[in-house]
């Protein structure tokens, strides 16, 4: 073969070689290892080259046996790769650890090197072994640590005790492997330093690995207040968890009265999760859900009784007060105005429904009401962000809106007594004028004349929704059907 068509096979090679790592990862399967095949192609062109130029050798170098070498090196890289990483990959073997693989690559390419040197140049194997074990012993003495990493470092994956990825907690460390090499595990802190830990002193502590179980139980520890009943106190954590995003639902998550202090109930509260890396978040997340919802409840954490002597409050702090409560209350009667359902109502029907109405406060990621459950209550947001979530058959979540300040949900709930048609979740700090039933009602009756006025309100909405896909499809007889609803379930009321 000549020495044009030679180097024409490598450029091939290298093409194919390219082409083959790209189709590797949209298979999601090991790369095939072309490089090795491709030094001994070019090995085998540069012998090739030299021999039809006429270039000379160096004295004592055995192009050939060169070429065998890098051949015999790629043949046991193959060989690892496909039945070592590819196998595996495809669930027809059981995967191994890197370095094991890495081992047997060396002791495969040794292996072959050595039979082709005995085949091509003659060499004396038994006089090599005999000189290298002499050698191996002298080196085993020197290197006493580094083999101790090397034989940890095989002992740890070959058991299977951390693997990459894995968050784990050794001597008080906590953080996720990033690598694990012949000579040591790398990990990668909570608070981003990164910790090196030799095998050798690896092997000889103790390791807890919270990845492994595939989810973890994170407690959090709550003192509440005496006068908040315990099984509200449960109901309370219980629904914060099962709410939250992160929090597994697949083991429930678990609510222990733990111990009487001396001013307030412990609580050990138990949420399950599958990434210990954001435990952090959720601690902060479930905690400060709590604290909104407790202040919903009328309820607080408690603190040290102590004997203290009240002063009233100054005419200046009075003054104060009264002063953002009149603000408040304005501002929530300017948004009522420029609503499309309640832009019906005079200035003293807004101030009486507000005041029969009530203003709560929800903190990031809380949930004001949920899909498919029942409800006698209206939501209109005075300041913060809410998005309207839906669910699909495949209980994938999508955000369908973002309420803004003024914006109303859930009217065809109070209205109509129908389900919820989607959750309704905070983004942010967010206060939330919530408008029950009864109060309408009280409006009604007291101005019969807006019972007519509402309904068609209602009817435009329903229309809308349809427009806009935000429920399932209708007819114009279930738009009739949604007024009949409202008509009935209010007469019971007035009655």
């Amino acid at each position: 073969m000549s020495a044009a068509l030679q180097w024409f096979l490598v450029l091939a090679a290298l093409l194919a070689g390219l082409l083959s790592q790209q189709l590797c990862r949209r298979l999601h399967i090991p790369s095939v290892p072309w490089r090795h095949l491709w030094i001994a192609l070019i090995a085998k062109a540069t012998a090739q080259t030299t021999e039809t130029l006429g270039i000379p050798h160096l004295p004592g170098l055995d192009i050939d046996v060169l070429v065998s070498i890098f051949v015999a090196v790629a043949i046991s890289r193959s060989i690892v790769w496909l039945v070592l990483e590819l196998l595996p990959k495809l669930r027809l073997l059981p995967s191994s650890p890197k370095i094991l693989r890495d081992l047997l690559f060396i002791m495969g390419s040794g292996l072959l090197v050595a039979l082709t040197l005995q085949e091509q140049s003659s060499i004396d194997l038994v006089g090599l072994v005999t000189t290298s074990a002499v050698l191996t012993a002298v080196l085993g003495l020197a290197a006493q640590d580094p083999l101790k990493d090397l034989v940890g470092g095989l002992s740890l994956q070959l058991e299977r005790v951390i693997r990459e990825g894995d968050w784990i907690e050794i001597e008080g460390q906590i953080g996720r492997v990033a690598s694990i090499s012949w000579r040591d595990t790398e990990l990668n802190c909570l608070y981003g330093s990164r910790l090196t830990l030799p095998h050798a002193s690896t092997n000889s502590k103790s390791i807890r690995n919270f990845t492994s179980n595939g989810a973890y139980a994170t407690p959090i520890q709550i003192g509440l207040d005496y006068s908040m009943p315990p099984h509200i106190a449960k109901a309370m954590m219980q629904q914060i968890s099962r709410h939250h995003p992160l929090v597994l639902n697949d083991p429930a998550c678990v609510v222990r009265v733990k111990s009487f202090a001396e001013s307030s109930v412990n609580y050990e509260w138990l949420n399950w999760i599958d990434d210990y890396g954001k435990i952090r978040t959720i601690r902060s997340d479930l905690q400060e859900q709590l604290w909104y919802a407790l202040q919903r409840e009328g309820f607080s954490f408690p603190f040290s009784v102590r004997d203290v002597r009240l002063s009233k409050p100054t005419p200046e702090q009075r003054t104060k007060a009264q002063k953002s409560k009149a603000q408040l209350q304005d501002s929530t009667v300017e948004l009522l105005q420029n609503n499309h359902l309640f832009s019906i109502l005079s200035n003293d029907q807004l101030t009486r429904l507000i005041q029969t109405s009530s203003i709560c406060s929800y903190g990031p990621g809380e949930i004001i009401a949920v899909e498919h459950e029942t409800g006698d209550s209206l939501f209109m947001l005075i300041q913060g962000q809410v998005s309207i979530i839906k669910s699909n058959s495949k209980q994938q979540v999508t955000e369908i809106a973002t309420l803004q300040s003024g914006d109303i949900c859930g009217e065809m709930t109070v209205f109509t007594d129908a389900p919820r048609s989607a959750t309704i979740r905070s983004q942010s700090q967010s206060d939330i004028l919530e408008i029950h039933r009864q109060a309408i009602a009280e409006l009604i009756e007291a101005e019969p004349v807006l019972f007519d006025r509402f309904s068609q309100l209602i009817s435009e909405r329903q229309s809308r929704l349809e427009d806009f896909e935000l429920q399932k499809q209708t007819t114009p007889a279930s738009r009739r059907d949604a007024v009949t609803l409202m008509k009935e379930l209010f007469r019971q009321l007035l009655t």
